[in-house]
Order: structure tokens, then sequence, then C-alpha cells
């Protein structure tokens, strides 16, 4: 099956035959230009990965899967809300145009979603009954699952995780309008914000890593930023431990490159916000690289069953 990766910065494609992604390719995403323009870089993409599929001895594809930023309706392929990080996309008929383009029978998911589905099924989570991921990069998402099922909620923004309250952000704009929710502290855009606010130095290239390096040469400033992030984080997700009670909680996302340092902050938020029933609940970090393409492809398969 072909699958698409629709987000923000870039636009990923690959043939999925259940965890493994062949004739992977990428290009940037067309953000500014429009819906319909975007559509286009994304079919042009998809026709150049099932040519070298083709050209590899591969059967012809008859079912496109796709991933996409925003909220997703599946039902209908819709994008029933979304930022501005791609300009016109809130209303956009994915499916639809991308069945007009490509004459095949089109799935579309949202894509922490689809990732959390592809981490479900062939990642972290084979052999459980539940699981949630936390993908924490540019905001923070994610994506419940509950005996098997994805979670989607009755407006079908389940797992925004990074708009629950936490009190290191109070009073700071999040990137939904509202103010004091864990995206301000603990997403990759969040944490470059911090850091500027406490230093007055902004980080070229929004590179997170600039903020870790190597984590002996920490600046008290980074270390400070890197740990409130990654406490709030983990606060976060003890919270949702306590309401949820998931099988398995599963960290994805570049911020998650951040070292061992942050990742023990996180931890240790989950301790103090978890109740005691649930506070030993396994914490791993994804495993699949191509998470979403495979999800994207997984809810696909369901909906011919």
């Amino acid at each position: 099956m072909i699958a698409l990766d629709i987000g923000g910065t870039k636009i990923a494609c690959g043939i999925v035959d259940g965890a493994t992604v062949s004739h992977y390719d990428a290009v940037p995403t067309p953000a500014r230009e429009g819906a319909e323009a975007l559509m286009d870089a994304a079919w042009a993409l998809a026709e150049r990965v099932q040519e070298a599929h083709l050209a590899a001895g591969g059967a012809p594809a008859r079912r496109l899967a796709v991933a996409s930023a925003g909220v997703i309706d599946p039902a209908t392929g819709l994008v029933t809300s979304a930022t501005d990080a791609i300009r016109s996309w809130a209303g956009t008929d994915v499916g639809g145009g991308l069945a007009a383009r490509s004459g095949l029978r089109v799935s579309v998911l949202n894509d922490v979603h689809a990732h959390a589905l592809g981490e479900f099924t062939h990642g972290r989570g084979q052999g459980r009954e539940s699981m949630l991921l936390v993908a924490a990069g540019t905001g923070i998402g994610g994506g419940l699952i509950v005996n098997g099922e994805l979670l989607l909620g009755a407006n079908r923004v389940a797992g925004h995780v990074g708009h629950v309250d936490v009190a290191a952000a109070d009073g700071l704009e999040c990137s939904c309008g509202r103010r004091g929710h864990l995206e301000a502290v603990s997403s990759g855009t969040g944490i470059e914000q911090c850091f500027e606010r406490a230093t007055g130095v902004r980080l070229p290239g929004g590179e997170i890593s600039r903020l870790a390096g190597v984590e002996e040469s920490l600046s008290p400033a980074a270390r400070e930023v890197l740990g409130v992030a990654g406490y709030s984080l983990g606060r976060a997700i003890g919270g949702l431990l306590n309401a949820l009670d998931p099988g398995l909680v599963v960290l994805a996302g570049s911020v998650v490159r951040a070292g061992a340092e942050w990742f023990s902050r996180v931890r240790a938020g989950v301790m103090d916000s978890a109740m005691a029933i649930v506070a030993d609940t396994e914490l791993e970090l994804a495993q699949l690289d191509n998470a979403a393409l495979v999800g994207a492809a997984v809810r696909a398969l369901r909906e011919d069953d």
C-alpha cells in the first residue's frame, strides 16, 4: 500500500507492508501555497514513489493511506479544524482531492493518531491492550489506544495532550490561543521560546539539540529550561495515567532527543503526579521510524475488513 504523511514542514511517502516502509521519499510542504498546491505536491511525490516500486517489480497500489496534520474526520476525509501552519488547510477535502488525482480509494487519519496506531500495531504496543502515545515535537499531540482501538473522541480531537494545563505555563500563550497549556513550555517551540525569554538568545534554526548538546556542558539556563519542560510533561502524563490508566506510555517526537537528564525529569514529573497504583506504568521511547505511514496503512486495511 502507498502511504503519505502530510505535515506542516514535510510530506513523506513510502510503500508500506506491515512495519516495513520501502521506497521512502520526502519533499518540503508547500505550506504557504494553499491546499490545492499541497495536494498536487503530495500526489506528485506518491506517483514518484509508486514508479520506483513498479520499477522494482512491485504490484500497482490499489489503496492510498494518508496521515495528515489537522483535525481529521476519518469517515469523510475532511480537515475539520487546523492551525495556520498550512494555509487554508481547514475545510480541505483531503480524501476527495487525492482520490480525484490518483483514482485510488483513499483513507485519511490525523498524523499523530496514525503515529499512535502504527506504534501500537507494529512497535512498542505489540501485545498490549492499551497504549498512550505522547508526541512532543513542534507541538505536542497524542493518541490513545483502548482494547486495540484508536480513540478519536466526539470531535475527533482526542489526544491533544499539549493542551492540558500545567503550572509552569501559567500566563503563557499557547499555539491554540489559550494560556497555561503544556505546549507553551514542553514542546520544541515552547522550549525555544522559554530559552529565549531566560537568556535573550534565539536558537538559530530552531534546533533543540543546540540546547542540550553534550549534556556535561549544559549551561545553567539550558538545564533549567529543559528541566521544566521535562518535569511539566511528566506531570501532565501522570494526570493522564490517573484518568485513563493505559498499559503503556510511549514518547515520540524530536524533543525526546533532548537527552537523559530531560528524560529523568519526565519520570520525576510522572512520579509526583501519578497515583501510586499507576505510577509504575511503563514509559518507553517510540520504536518505529515512520510510524505515521505505518499507522495510516493499518487504518486503511481495517477499513477494508
